[in-house]
């Protein structure tokens, strides 16, 4: 670890109005975008209007999941658990066996209602329990207008949310490594029942552009399509979501098109000199840049060593610097030596 001295910028720019300009057209009718790390609404479209949100609701039964730090336990199949499945499925039997983190993959990827109701009648014992646990953690999370009743999505008992607030639910898992992982995976493998099958992502945009890192499709006959997804972008990451979209894809790359004009470019490049202990030289100079993009406040974190004792290389690393957006660290760039600085030879 270098030894701490901790030298801080802060650079504050105003978040930007572009949520309120209509000057997009999308097929949806709700949608929008979100700066996930920042919460700052970049567009919005009816965004507060209640809706079905179809197997999106699966990015809470996944998240959930994620943060049980029980993934690797083994999930023994039963029929309460397959009982009144219907629609999408990873096609489970009772008595197969298989790890929690299969089945959120069979749910995030292939959108297996069977996985779902798996998840969570392993987590909470039942269906109502397990909604329980999902309504808690969103109230938590500020999703006010939000009401889930089923692990998959499918239309029972007026399972709702809004916009809005997947884009909030969106914006926390994605600070869960380990549903990040799965929900950007164009594909996987999984095991049950002692045999290995692949599994392929439904999310079209994850093949469009290696930027789009997940999250979440969705259709049922009420909700209509619905598209949850997350766009990097100059180490900011876009949160896009729509509700009833007759072209979704389209919506989505339209959206990201849009709001990218709502960040800044960040760049830092500035040399530091740092003190020499037995070198010809007094100090050696050292060099570290980085691009990035925001939207709203940045902080800076840079972390040297005091001194440093001779010989110095070109490229020796003697520090580093850490760029925040809203305490997250988004980039990180090491200080390098710019020059050599041999050792001060005495002579008799």
């Amino acid at each position: 670890m270098f030894k701490t001295i901790c030298y801080i910028l802060c650079f504050v720019f105003l978040s930007p109005f572009c949520a309120f300009a209509n000057e997009i057209e999308l097929s949806a009718q709700s949608a929008i975008a979100l700066d996930a790390y920042t919460k700052t609404v970049l567009y919005e479209k009816n965004a507060n209007a209640e809706r079905a949100i179809a197997s999106t609701t699966k990015i809470m039964t996944c998240l959930l999941a994620c943060e049980s730090n029980r993934l690797d336990e083994v999930v023994v199949i039963n029929q309460n658990m397959l009982n009144g499945c219907e629609g999408s499925m990873i096609y489970l039997s009772s008595g197969d066996r298989i790890t929690l983190y299969d089945l959120v993959c069979g749910a995030m990827i292939a959108s297996g209602n069977d996985a779902a109701n798996a998840i969570a009648f392993f987590l909470a014992g039942s269906l109502k329990s397990f909604a329980k646990m999902m309504n808690d953690r969103a109230l938590n999370l500020g999703m006010n207008s939000t009401k889930f009743v089923t692990p998959s999505g499918l239309d029972k008992g007026g399972n709702h949310s809004t916009a809005y607030d997947m884009a909030l639910l969106s914006a926390f898992a994605l600070q869960n490594k380990a549903l990040l992982g799965i929900a950007s995976m164009k594909s996987a493998q999984i095991s049950f029942n002692n045999k290995k099958q692949t599994i392929y992502n439904h999310n079209k945009l994850l093949t469009y552009s290696e930027d789009f890192i997940g999250l979440k499709t969705g259709y049922t006959k009420k909700a209509g399509r619905c598209l949850v997804s997350a766009y990097k972008y100059g180490g900011s990451i876009i949160i896009c979501v729509t509700l009833n979209a007759d072209d979704d894809w389209q919506d989505h790359k339209t959206l990201v098109n849009y709001t990218k004009k709502c960040y800044k470019d960040i760049y830092k490049g500035e040399k530091l000199k740092i003190s020499v202990v037995g070198g010809k030289k007094d100090s050696v100079e050292c060099f570290g840049s980085y691009n990035a993009k925001a939207v709203s406040n940045v902080e800076y974190k840079r972390y040297y060593y005091p001194f440093v004792y001779a010989p110095i290389k070109v490229g020796d690393v003697l520090g580093k610097e850490e760029l925040y957006i809203n305490n997250v660290l988004i980039e990180s760039t090491q200080l390098k030596a710019e020059e050599d600085i041999n050792q001060w030879q005495i002579t008799k």
